[in-house]
């Protein structure tokens, strides 16, 4: 099975139509183009795909530094999440 960034990888690029290759460690949903639907998109999809649940305001445009959240810490966030799931379970 595939390791969580990898999967974590594959919904971005399958939900923004993106090839794999462009989303980098340091890239942001704002530097691939991602609005606020498709953010919302990614979300749901990510939790269907770990079967988690990730803080509402993830990606909070209110907050500047969530709204800058780096891929690779969007991969931590889901990391602990899925933690935390299991620990819970």
């Amino acid at each position: 099975m595939p390791d969580l960034e990898t999967r974590t990888k594959t919904v971005v690029a399958e939900t923004l139509r993106l090839a794999r290759w462009v989303i980098k460690p340091e890239s942001t949903m704002a530097t691939l183009g991602a609005g606020s639907l498709d953010v919302v998109g990614i979300i749901m999809a990510l939790e269907r795909e770990f079967d988690c649940c990730l803080p509402d305001d993830l990606f909070s445009p209110n907050n500047s530094e969530k709204g800058q959240l780096t891929f690779q810490e969007l991969v931590d966030v889901i990391e602990r999440s899925t933690q935390t799931h299991a620990v819970d379970a």
